[in-house]
């Protein structure tokens, strides 16, 4: 068996204050009993993140399949810049906002740009226009943000949570699922 994550990522570069949202958030998801306070061994990472409990039942499609018998099955929460990716999955296709081409089997110098740069924009390597990394319509999806909250195993969430979770951060969320 291997691992996957799903993370919820606002679709923002810099998200203002986003160590304080990161601490809001937890002590939500803590307060509905869907993570453990403690932090532990329980993601795959050098850090430590904050392992499933009994109220992550009530926001999963199919609660049968949390994993509370995996040593990876907690929440990651990562408050730097990151690009989320798909993994093993790649990325079969990634529609440009201006020329509307696939540029996914293009060298991906966009991403190295968008990286390095301070906030939401990139250059397409096919029309040479700028464009909010944000804007690309990607299968599978990727997030590009300083703030992401990466569910280590678990299985797919209820709509109702991730339209909760996007409404305390406050601005749109992409879903990203990550196979490694």
């Amino acid at each position: 068996m291997s691992d996957h994550s799903i993370a919820i990522v606002p679709k923002k570069s810099v998200y203002d204050n986003n160590e304080t949202k990161a601490e809001e958030i937890l002590e939500w998801l803590i307060s509905k009993d869907i993570v453990k306070p403690e932090l532990s061994d329980c993601i795959l990472s050098f850090e430590k993140g904050y392992a499933v409990s009994d109220g992550a039942k009530q926001i999963v499609n199919f609660p049968d399949y949390l994993p509370f018998d995996l040593l990876s099955n907690g929440l990651e929460i990562i408050t730097g810049k990151e690009v989320f990716h798909a993994g093993e999955s790649g990325m079969e296709e990634c529609i440009c906002s201006n020329c509307n081409e696939n540029i996914a089997h293009e060298e991906w110098t966009f991403i190295d740009e968008w990286f390095m740069g301070a906030g939401d924009k990139s250059v397409c390597p096919l029309c040479n226009v700028m464009f909010d990394i944000h804007e690309l319509k990607m299968k599978p999806q990727w997030g590009f943000s300083d703030l992401g909250f990466k569910f280590w195993n678990w299985p797919m969430f209820k709509t109702g949570f991730i339209e909760e979770f996007q409404d305390r951060l406050k601005c749109e969320v992409v879903v990203v699922r990550q196979h490694i």
